[in-house]
């Protein structure tokens, strides 16, 4: 779900690419995405997404983070 938050964001304008993905949205290191996989973000950087979504007034796209935060909240 992660992959299809970073293509709105990027149809949106919000960002241009992983890197820039990584660094604006999710709040860690510019190769994060690249290196950890989209699909595989941990609870802080879905955190960071969550808020820095909130902050762009993309509701949607908050609401699907929130659902990842919870998965991950309930996996060991």
């Amino acid at each position: 779900m992660t992959e299809k938050i970073y293509d709105a964001a990027r149809e949106r304008g919000l960002v241009r690419s992983k890197r820039d993905f990584s660094q604006r949205l999710l709040g860690m290191a510019a190769n994060y995405a690249a290196d950890t996989g989209l699909g595989r973000c941990s609870a802080a950087a879905l955190l960071n997404l969550y808020r820095r979504l909130g902050e762009e007034g993309q509701a949607d796209l908050q609401a699907m983070t929130f659902r990842l935060l919870l998965a991950a909240e309930t996996q060991p």
